[in-house]
């Protein structure tokens, strides 16, 4: 066996495992790892053997040790007597989480239900995309197809492997309420980032059917505006679902040292008045984060679900198609893959069919409405994002300044 002999920066000890945990060597790894553990590097030794100092404060603060890690990535089996040395420090190291299981071991953690007590993570597959084509791609994200029957979503912006895992979560419990949602089958690991394989035949991002059969743009709108209203006509009780609320409102103080003061108030008191709602909310659901497969819209990309009032949905949707254009001529290319016309007129025509049964004047008022929280949603983006873009904040700003004045309800 073999360890990492000195801390990290966030106070983690690694002991890394080979080959088998079993009954023949149970006793001398358990040796081991209590001799790395009370090792003078990581632990005060008068605590460790007084009398008073008992499991309950094995993870004190005079413990160097805040967090211990089991790294499994080279173990290939454990039995019973290996499971009980984890057990062991399980009990005296609440925090002890267990990392790259193969799948065997993976398996035999789950079926004797390590798995509900502990953090246990797998070992990744690792993917090479170099030669695959690109079918789909954002700020966030680029979708590779791996083959005839099988796509990869690789993150460009996170390598958290537990922040991919509640985005899969999410897609479950939408997928269990009925939205259309492609479904992964595992996590993996490409170069230094992090994708999910999805098993998906001969489909192409909703763009490229836009782009590449022109003849059925008014087809292809009506059965996107058909999905979002799917999507925002569903109710979800789940608490583990955010609501897109509480994230404006977080926005909105973000701003509060940009803002003077009336400005502030009256935004955020327009956002409170919004109705409490569980429908859900995509978020971000550009027709690059869909896949058409037949006659099937399926959503690849649900780290924003949400829930709340369906205003917060045609925002993001504006943004998505306008918001980035307004201040960087060219984004739309860029970004999109067409130009800011085709752009502009797809969201105004989504849009219109999404509001249709409205009359023009409700629709043009809700414009102004949509307008609102979408300038605010860009300013708080790209001070987040990319903060020295002066261009994109002031634009933005002084376009949420004066529609300010003609928003007295954020209500359609």
């Amino acid at each position: 066996m073999k360890y990492l002999n000195k801390l990290n920066e966030d106070n983690k000890l690694i002991i890394y495992f080979e080959n088998e945990l079993n009954s023949a060597n149970s006793e001398k790894i358990d040796l081991e790892i209590e001799k790395i553990i009370t090792d003078d590097k990581h632990y005060n030794d008068k605590h460790y053997n007084d009398k008073h100092y008992n499991d309950k404060h094995y993870n004190d603060k005079h413990y160097n040790v805040y967090d211990l890690i089991f790294d499994f990535q080279d173990l290939k089996y454990i039995t019973s007597a290996g499971l009980r040395v984890i057990l062991k420090y399980k009990k005296k190291f609440d925090s002890l989480s267990i990392i790259n299981a193969c799948l065997e071991v993976y398996d035999i953690l789950d079926m004797t239900g390590f798995t509900n007590f502990m953090k246990v993570t797998k070992a990744l597959k690792e993917v090479d995309v170099t030669c695959c084509k690109v079918i789909g791609e954002g700020f966030f994200s680029t979708v590779y197809r791996l083959n005839k029957d099988t796509i990869i979503k690789v993150f460009n912006r996170t390598s958290d492997a537990m922040q991919i895992e509640r985005e899969l979560k999410l897609a479950k419990r939408a997928f269990i309420l009925g939205i259309p949602t492609a479904i992964s089958f595992d996590i993996v690991k490409v170069g230094e980032k992090l994708g999910v394989r999805f098993e998906m035949l001969d489909c192409m991002s909703l763009k490229n059917c836009f782009v590449e059969d022109e003849a059925n743009y008014d087809d292809y709108v009506n059965r996107y505006v058909k999905l979002l209203k799917k999507i925002n006509n569903t109710l979800c009780d789940d608490n583990a679902v955010p609501y897109m609320k509480d994230a404006y409102l977080n926005k909105v103080d973000c701003l509060k040292d940009d803002l003077d003061i009336a400005n502030y108030k009256k935004i955020r008191t327009l956002i409170e008045d919004i109705p409490d709602s569980i429908n859900f909310i995509h978020g971000d659901c550009h027709f690059k984060n869909i896949m058409v497969q037949g006659d099937d819209y399926l959503i690849i990309d649900m780290d924003t679900l949400s829930r709340g009032y369906y205003i917060f949905e045609l925002a993001s949707l504006r943004a998505s198609y306008i918001g980035y254009e307004e201040d960087e001529p060219g984004n739309c290319e860029r970004f999109l893959g067409v130009t800011s016309e085709f752009s502009s007129k797809l969201y105004y025509d989504v849009l219109y069919n999404y509001l249709s049964e409205m009359s023009e004047e409700r629709i043009n008022k809700a414009k102004s409405k949509i307008e609102l929280l979408s300038f605010l949603h860009m300013v708080w983006w790209t001070k987040l994002n990319e903060k020295d873009n002066e261009v994109r904040l002031n634009g933005c700003m002084n376009r949420l300044l004066n529609v300010l004045p003609k928003v007295d309800t954020l209500i359609i």
